[in-house]
């Protein structure tokens, strides 16, 4: 009955948005065996430029339309995690988001950071393009440990 109910909403999406879904959906799956598969070394390089941080960078200015297409990126990832029949937590939704965000050439930052839960220490990944929180919520709450900054300006090769 459930995947009866999502073929019926997934039928009332408009073209583009379905495609948006199912690009996202195939995304989720691929970063999940990326994340698997490879070192964070390796991951780490597609990300983007480093950034320190301890030091506080003024988002870039964006337009409304480029904030809007990023929330709508980020609307999309997450909906399509909701259903994936692999686990598509904060990790590979950042970096579906980092794929998509690029592909429209929007500058955003991923970041990743860590807390303590009782004895635990948690990790989690989060996402922001300009002043829009395209994954993974504000990150407020975390210790962040790594921050990695694209834009098509300070995209490098290779």
């Amino acid at each position: 009955m459930r995947l009866v109910r999502m073929a019926r909403g997934f039928t009332l999406l408009g073209t583009r948005d379905q495609v948006r879904l199912v690009a996202a959906w195939s995304l989720l799956g691929l970063t999940r065996l990326v994340i698997l598969a490879l070192p964070f070394s390796a991951v780490r390089r597609l990300l983007g430029e480093r950034r320190d941080p301890r030091v506080q960078v003024a988002p870039p200015e964006l337009t409304d339309d480029v904030l809007a297409h990023a929330a709508r990126i980020g609307t999309t990832v997450g909906l399509a995690a909701r259903h994936t029949p692999w686990r598509s937590e904060c990790y590979p939704q950042a970096l579906t988001a980092r794929v998509l965000l690029g592909a429209a050439r929007i500058p955003h930052v991923v970041s990743f950071g860590v807390r303590r839960d009782g004895d635990a220490l948690v990790a989690h990944a989060w996402v922001h393009a300009g002043t829009v929180t395209v994954t993974g919520g504000s990150g407020h709450d975390w210790t962040e440990v790594g921050s990695y900054s694209w834009s098509p300006r300070n995209r490098t090769s290779g």
